[in-house]
């Protein structure tokens, strides 16, 4: 009987088919995945024996590529396609092994990964850390160290000897001699009352000696007051006569900062003459940025060098921090006490300062062992041989190349030191959850559930 062609091709499409599905059985059979059932027994048991029960065939553990789960093998290895450690496969039903635990919450690494990663682990170390900040500075009049020579009587200024600003005083110099109607008055006032005691004070009248003793006292304040010293009132009682000309001292001792009279001027009481500081100990001003301003404290050590008097070092201590912040330059004024007793340091100069912050004994880790995540920080714990663990801390004050671990590491411990963003990388492929605080890792899943597993085969 002659086929059709249509038939013919149809008959060689159902041949090729058939040899395809028994290619692929024999593929499945080779790799584990597939096998040939055991036949039924068609033999028949005697009436009121028991059938023999088949015996039980051990599981197999097979193996899986968490990033490509076709890959499936029945010993364990590294994917043939990206390399990575396989895992061990198992049943959604069944329960979560202590083990699979641990190697979902922690990084893995294979005996060649580990040879071509080179990580090295590093343990946590407590040192005593300070730390130097440059600063500019400029050296200002102490608030506490600026006086006011003024007036104490109104009058005319006569005799200026005291004639500009930039010079020194002491006290008790005669600054300059001064015509006062009430100081003449006040002189004679008392004469009159010291006449009045030689004659009545020992009169046998009580009221009148007490009254003109009393007078007397009187007059004498007012004089004190007018500015007159006790030395030029017992020049007052030996000479007997009163002085038009009065001297005035200079109540305070100082670089004269500023000079606001002239001779012939007249001034009124409480004016101001002259502006006195004392220098022997100034101020210097240093500015500090708002990330430094944090770490200084009061009593801090301060070393200061002045570009106009190569090779000396003025030494000072930080007396207050001023807490207003400067906008414009995002700076804080830092007050620095310096002992001046040669006059070396004049106010307006401009100093280059240090200024060493002790920050005590802290527990630090290398820069490069702790990644700095969009949440957080994380670090990689050693927990066995080759097994990292993901956790979180919490970082302190940055140090160049290491930085203090507040809290979330124990000073045994030790880190991955190297290599972190590889064991980071690892660890995102494998699905590995990041821990949620910086006490430690991230809570286990409860038995039997695959969370956290999503990137593994089932």
């Amino acid at each position: 009987m002659r086929l059709s062609y249509g038939m013919a091709t149809f008959l060689v499409g159902l041949v090729l088919l058939a040899i395809t599905g028994l290619l692929y059985q024999q593929w499945l059979i080779g790799h584990g995945i597939a096998g040939t059932a055991a036949p039924a027994s068609a033999s028949s048991t005697p009436t009121g024996s028991t059938a023999a029960a088949p015996a039980a065939r051990p599981a197999v553990q097979l193996y899986t590529c968490p990033m490509h789960p076709q890959v499936i093998q029945d010993h364990p290895g590294t994917c043939p396609i990206c390399g990575m450690e396989l895992v061990p496969k198992t049943d959604d039903t069944g329960e979560t092994s202590a083990s699979l635990a641990e190697t979902v919450r922690n990084v893995k690494l294979s005996p060649t990964q580990a040879v071509l990663a080179d990580v090295q682990p590093v343990h946590p170390t407590r040192e005593r850390m300070a730390l130097t900040i440059p600063a500019i500075g400029e050296v200002q009049v102490p608030e506490d160290r600026m006086n006011m020579l003024v007036s104490w009587q109104e009058g005319r200024v006569d005799n200026l000897l005291l004639r500009e600003s930039g010079g020194t005083v002491k006290k008790g110099d005669h600054i300059l001699d001064i015509y006062s109607e009430d100081l003449v008055q006040a002189q004679d006032e008392y004469l009159l009352a010291l006449d009045a005691v030689q004659k009545l004070g020992q009169s046998g009248f009580e009221s009148i000696s007490s009254s003109t003793k009393g007078l007397l006292e009187a007059s004498r304040k007012k004089l004190l007051r007018l500015g007159l010293t006790a030395e030029q009132l017992a020049m007052l009682e030996k000479t007997h006569q009163a002085e038009e000309h009065v001297p005035i001292y200079a109540t305070h001792s100082g670089t004269v900062m500023e000079k606001k009279v002239t001779e012939g001027m007249y001034v009124m009481r409480g004016e101001e003459l002259f502006t006195v500081a004392d220098l022997s100990q100034v101020w210097v001003i240093v500015r500090v940025f708002e990330k430094d301003a944090a770490n200084l404290r009061a009593g801090d050590r301060v070393t200061m060098k002045c570009p106009i008097h190569p090779g000396m070092v003025f030494h000072g201590r930080v007396e207050l921090i001023e807490p207003e912040l400067d906008m414009a330059t995002r700076t804080h004024r830092a007050r620095v006490i310096v002992d001046n007793a040669a006059g070396i340091l004049k106010p307006g100069l401009v100093l280059d300062a240090e200024l060493a912050v002790d920050y005590g004994s802290l527990l630090l880790l290398p820069r490069n062992a702790v990644l700095h995540t969009g949440d957080g920080d994380l670090v990689y714990v050693l927990a066995g041989e080759n097994l990292w663990e993901p956790r979180r801390v919490k970082v302190g004050r940055d140090f160049g190349d290491k930085v203090e671990i507040v809290s979330g590491l124990r000073r045994d411990e030790a880190v991955a030191g190297t290599a972190v963003f590889l064991l980071d990388s690892e660890a995102q492929l494998k699905g590995v959850p990041r821990p949620t605080d910086e006490a430690g890792s991230a809570a286990p899943p409860p038995p039997g559930s695959m969370e956290g597993m999503e990137g593994m085969g089932r």
